[in-house]
């Protein structure tokens, strides 16, 4: 049976104003792809928009993973949006007029490191302790580091590209 390990839980990014929700879709789902964790809409539980009086509410989840080193690691991120009175409005940059989305939105991000993803190994067999303790431990550290990286520069992205609408 797979061993799940938490690697960073609940992180979030919330945000509240201009913005373009359909750029950021595109934008974290190019990184996904970029990344090797594939296609962000193929991967998506979840979508789920409610119209509202004063905008749409909009709940989106993605589940992604990555298998690594003949499938035994696996990498995963999850991650929720969750957009509240969205709704489309007129901003003046530079002199000029372009339509946005106004809202506010909250996204959270999760990440594990799946031991024995591919479910090869007993757990419970000595060979199976044996290697994890003397032969996976440098291996199992590098991926735990890794999809630490991974998901910070996920939330870095994501913080970037609302610095953008900061005018």
């Amino acid at each position: 049976m797979p061993k799940e390990e938490a690697i960073i839980s609940d992180a979030k990014v919330k945000y509240k104003g201009p913005f373009d929700f359909l750029l950021l879709y595109k934008k974290l789902k190019e990184w996904f792809l970029r990344e090797g964790y594939g296609d962000a809409f193929k991967n998506e539980k979840k979508y789920a928009e409610k119209i509202k009086p004063n905008g749409k509410n909009i709940e989106i989840v993605w589940e992604m993973s990555r298998k690594e080193e003949q499938d035994y690691f696996e990498v995963k991120i999850n991650i929720s949006f969750f957009a509240v009175n969205l709704t489309e409005v007129e901003v003046e940059k530079n002199g000029k007029r372009i339509k946005l989305s106004n809202a506010e939105i909250e996204i959270k991000f999760d990440s594990k490191l799946v031991r024995n993803a591919n479910n090869k190994w007993d757990e419970n067999s000595l060979m199976f302790k044996f290697y994890e303790k003397y032969f996976a431990q440098d291996r199992i550290e590098f991926f735990r580091i890794e999809c630490y990286q991974d998901t910070q520069n996920l939330i870095d992205e994501t913080k970037n590209f609302f610095n953008l609408y900061r005018f």
